[in-house]
């Protein structure tokens, strides 16, 4: 399980608990579209990790999770295998498109990749999965059914500003300063 946290830098006490309320809204409004109850795992997964709870309450997330994932059923559990590869093959595509090659030759591309990881499908498979997880985010943005599964696999990217003082050298990171050689560089 991946569980997403997002804290700001400087921390802000208010920004950490919108955020939280906002992951907290889009893991309740997934679980109330599909009623996958991966949605309720990554949530009580979130909730531990940005209330920080005590680790002797690591038996509950475990409990209530398996409990969670043994009460699936086999349908519900190919459904969200599915809503998997339909993902695994939009982001694949979408990463693609993103270095630059058009749609045609992300598709291609995406052929040789999925294959090489084990996940391989058919040209056509993987263009049919990228236009309906595209189209849906489009349509629906956080409402999406493929919006949790698509956010949950991103890199959280976190902005970075580097600065130096010209004459003394002193380095400056996200605004907090820093000795030249805490930064592991050399000016020799």
């Amino acid at each position: 399980m991946v569980v997403v946290y997002v804290g700001s830098f400087p921390p802000d006490p208010e920004t950490d608990r919108k955020n939280f309320r906002r992951k907290q809204a889009e893991y309740k409004a997934a679980y109330g579209r599909t009623g996958d109850p991966l949605a309720l795992h990554e949530a009580l997964l979130n909730a531990r990790v940005h209330l920080q709870f005590p680790p002797e309450l690591d038996w509950l997330v475990t409990a209530v999770g398996d409990i969670i994932m043994r009460d699936r059923t086999d349908q519900t559990a190919e459904r969200f295998r599915e809503r998997m590869r339909h993902v695994q093959r939009y982001r694949c595509v979408r990463d693609l498109r993103q270095k630059g090659h058009n749609k045609d030759r992300a598709l291609n591309l995406a052929v040789a990749a999925l294959e090489a990881t084990g996940a391989a499908a058919a040209w056509s498979t993987i263009e049919n999965s990228y236009d309906q997880v595209s189209r849906d985010l489009k349509r629906k943005r956080r409402e999406s059914e493929y919006f949790l599964l698509v956010a949950r696999g991103d890199p959280t990217v976190v902005p970075v500003s580097i600065s130096r003082d010209q004459r003394s050298g002193e380095v400056t990171i996200n605004g907090v300063r820093v000795s030249p050689a805490s930064t592991g560089g050399s000016d020799r």
